[in-house]
């Protein structure tokens, strides 16, 4: 009387195993390896730190403000880099450029000599590009806020000689007045 019950028992365990799903789903699953997946993209503030590397290999060790804003209205941000150090600044103020994006890299739309901060960005514009303000002082030239307009090509390069021009407008700040510094070594971590 046990016997049968006890054949039943083993019958339905046996059975029951060949009903595992997991047992059925037992096919190797496709995994995507790491090295498949190759390197993170780069971000766009690693595109212009390479890109201060290669343009001023000889001002390195440098620091550098950075800010974005679309310039030209057409949805892509353009790189607003507000450079220190002994080889972008003098008795006048720092160098700062305005990057615009250029296929993989950066192309100058903008090299002002002799700028402070702050830096601002104007609702107004200018041949398609929105007027940027630059602080001026030192140097012997009159401080105060000066306005750079796009001429077809580029930002004018110097804040304070004509045809740039004083201004008492400011717009949106892009760097402070007291900017926060990135260190930017010579060739960091590019084995080259």
């Amino acid at each position: 009387m046990f016997r049968p019950a006890l054949a039943s028992i083993c019958l339905l365990a046996l059975a029951s195993c060949g009903e595992n799903p997991a047992a059925q789903d037992s096919e190797p699953q496709p995994t995507t390896a790491l090295a498949d997946q190759g390197p993170p993209p780069p971000s766009p503030e690693n595109d212009v730190r390479h890109f201060l590397l290669q343009e001023y290999p000889e001002a390195a060790p440098m620091r550098y403000a950075l800010a974005w804003s679309d310039l030209d209205g057409d949805g892509a941000e353009e790189a607003i880099v507000y450079l220190a150090g002994m080889y972008f600044c003098g008795s006048g103020g720092c160098n700062t450029l305005v990057l615009t994006p250029a296929g993989p890299m950066w192309r100058k739309v903008g090299e002002i000599s002799v700028s402070r901060t702050p830096i601002t960005v104007l609702e107004s514009s200018t041949n398609g590009w929105k007027d940027l303000t630059v602080a001026v002082a030192g140097g012997g030239g009159e401080a105060g806020t000066a306005l750079l307009r796009f001429d077809g090509r580029a930002y004018l390069s110097n804040p304070t000689v004509a045809p740039a021009e004083m201004t008492g407008e400011t717009g949106t700040v892009l760097i402070a007045e007291e900017p926060g510094f990135t260190d930017l070594e010579a060739m960091e971590g590019s084995g080259g």
